[in-house]
């Protein structure tokens, strides 16, 4: 790759509450005009992030992100206790999960049927519509796409050339980037696959090339993709409403 380059290690939050049949009543939400869904991870999920936080123990990082929701931040933490290459990990709205809007205290079960609707349509620039207090898929691209410019601008601020940088996000906002950075004159046999289910605490890695100036990814190259090899078969079974 010429020009700049930055490695981006992104990491789906562990088993939340949301994440199980039936805890519906349990959901806790951000106080905000688009309330979040911000569900504490579960004792499964809490054991998930342990498992991810010894996977990436020797990895060397140059900076580590966390969306600002609980599921996140708290298998971020963990990761961040083990790798003593990372001093703080600084929470970003941008790489926030999907909102659902209404559809998530109505009935998750509505998250799903709207995941399903929005599958079978090939040409996703047509996915404009919103549910109320929620988010498009159109809208969700757009964010990803102002997170990797917030990246690049984070990126030449570090004192690599070439960073590595940790982001822990979430399952929709995760495959999203995957869609975005495969658009991006991008190589490497893990892109264009059909749909990959993304164990919580799954584990994606890119090689980006950017332009400083125009903040433009040039070429990216995926080199895993949604990966649970470090969780045991027992601790990677879940029943999930939706991916988020």
């Amino acid at each position: 790759m010429a020009g700049r380059q930055l490695t981006l290690v992104c990491v789906r939050h562990g088993q939340a509450d949301h994440n199980v049949r039936g805890n519906a009543p349990i959901f806790v939400f951000t106080e905000e005009e688009k309330p979040a869904l911000n569900s504490d991870l579960t004792e499964l999920g809490r054991q998930q992030a342990k498992l991810v936080a010894k996977r990436l123990a020797t990895q060397k990082f140059d900076f580590a992100i966390s969306s600002d929701l609980k599921r996140a931040k708290d298998t971020a933490d963990p990761i961040a206790s083990l790798n003593d290459t990372i001093e703080t990990v600084v929470e970003w709205k941008t790489v926030r999960e999907r909102c659902f809007g209404i559809f998530e205290r109505i009935d998750p079960e509505l998250c799903r049927s709207q995941l399903r609707v929005e599958d079978a349509i090939e040409d996703k620039d047509l996915l404009t519509w919103r549910i109320p207090k929620g988010e498009s898929v159109v809208d969700l691209r757009t964010r990803v796409e102002e997170f990797l410019r917030q990246l690049i601008r984070k990126s030449l601020t570090l004192p690599s050339k070439e960073p590595t940088i940790l982001c822990v996000s979430h399952g929709l906002f995760l495959k999203e980037l995957h869609r975005v950075l495969s658009r991006c004159g991008s190589s490497g046999p893990m892109f264009g696959q059909g749909d990959v289910s993304y164990p919580n605490t799954g584990v994606s890695q890119y090689r980006i090339g950017f332009g400083e100036a125009e903040e433009e990814i040039k070429q990216a190259e995926c080199q895993v993709y949604a990966c649970g090899d470090h969780l045991d078969p027992i601790v990677n079974i879940s029943d999930p409403i939706f991916i988020a």
